[in-house]
Parts: C-alpha cells; sequence; structure tokens
C-alpha cells in the first residue's frame, strides 16, 4: 500500500511564559500570529493544507496533555520531552537576509554547514533555551559522494 504525503501541520512548545516565547517567534523569527485561545498562542509559519496551515504553537506547561489519554499520558505531562532542535527552511537570499537581522538584534548564534545535504545553516536558542535553526540549500556546499550515502542509506559508497 502506499504511503501517504505528509508534512509538519503543527510543532508545540510547553512554557511558562507563553507571552515571552509568542514575542521571539513574531518578532525575532517573524512568524504571524494566527490564533490565541486563553494562554496558548498559535503562529503560522507558511501556508499548507487548506484549513490547516504549518504552525508553531506555544502552550502553558500548565495545561494538561490533550492526546490519547490511556496511552503513556506520563511521558506526555511529565514536563521533559525529547526535543532536540527544530529548523525553519528558507530559500538563501532570505537566509542571507535573516543572518544579518538577527546578527543587528544582538542574538548569539552559530553557523554550521551540512556538505552530504548542500545545507547552510545558524543555530541559536529561544527564551526558554530550545534549539532553534535557520536552513538553506546552498549547491555550492553539496558534497556529491556523501548525498550520494545520505540519499540512499544502504549505499556503502563514500564510506
Amino acid at each position: 500500500m502506499k504511503k501517504s504525503a505528509k508534512r509538519i501541520g503543527e510543532l508545540v512548545l510547553r512554557t511558562s511564559n507563553v507571552a515571552a516565547l509568542t514575542g521571539f517567534y513574531t518578532d525575532v523569527i517573524g512568524l504571524e500570529l494566527y490564533a490565541s485561545f486563553g494562554n496558548n498562542s498559535f503562529l503560522k509559519v507558511a501556508e499548507d493544507f487548506d484549513g490547516h496551515p504549518q504552525m508553531l504553537a506555544l502552550f502553558d506547561k500548565s495545561k494538561e496533555f490533550r492526546g490519547p489519554h490511556s496511552i503513556r499520558p506520563y511521558e506526555a505531562i511529565a514536563g521533559t520531552g525529547t526535543l532536540h532542535h527544530f529548523a525553519f527552511a528558507m530559500e538563501m537570499k532570505d537566509f542571507k537576509l535573516e543572518v544579518t537581522r538577527l546578527h543587528e538584534l544582538g542574538l548569539e548564534f552559530e553557523f554550521e554547514e551540512y556538505e552530504q545535504f548542500g545545507w547552510r545553516s545558524i543555530h541559536f536558542h529561544d527564551p526558554d533555551g530550545n534549539s532553534v535553526e535557520f536552513v538553506c540549500h546552498d549547491p555550492i556546499l553539496l558534497d556529491t559522494v556523501g548525498n550520494a550515502h545520505a540519499s540512499n542509506p544502504e549505499s556503502t559508497e563514500g564510506i
């Protein structure tokens, strides 16, 4: 059976200061406030499926877990997660503008290059300490041998 195409619909961060995180993601990252219910914010990343844009949602830590209550709810409400980082992808021209803008804001960030994918990134932290990345494709960086292995994990070429 063929699997259906999927895209990220939303990513939810829980925080003790929704207002501060909302300010960061609207003022620094440039997301648009889509909706606000109680002490929770829904920020639009981009248009996607009709009726459901790609979103970053910010929930107060006190918000009760709303997933399947009978399947390991203790993990969801424990206040610990496994989020390593998340990234916002953009065109290279926009990436260069964002680097300049974040520098002007005085935000600390680090550059990283991923030759096996041809990606150029900057990494920084939001006010809660979550690791955020801006990433763009830069064909000049692309290592075609490394990319062949990344695109085909079964390949042993280039190892």
